[in-house]
């Protein structure tokens, strides 16, 4: 495994943590309060935000560098 793709895999680990953190505070504030929630949703989702324009820019390393399928 190259460093771009050891990158892309922890990238998308983190993601999924990300993920889940939201998952969590769903469980744990809706229905109930809806307006905390999304407040505290804002941070999970701006990083997932960013986590997902490094993992469309890491992809496009691996693909420029893998030699061209015929």
């Amino acid at each position: 495994m190259n460093k771009t793709e050891a990158i892309l895999t922890q990238t998308v680990e983190q993601l999924e943590r990300m993920s889940e953190a939201l998952a969590a505070l769903r469980r744990e504030l809706l229905p109930g309060q809806p307006k905390k929630f999304a407040i505290l949703a804002e941070g999970p989702l701006e990083d997932m935000r960013r986590l997902q324009t490094e993992l469309e820019q890491l992809t496009a390393e691996i693909a420029a560098a893998s030699p061209a399928a015929a």
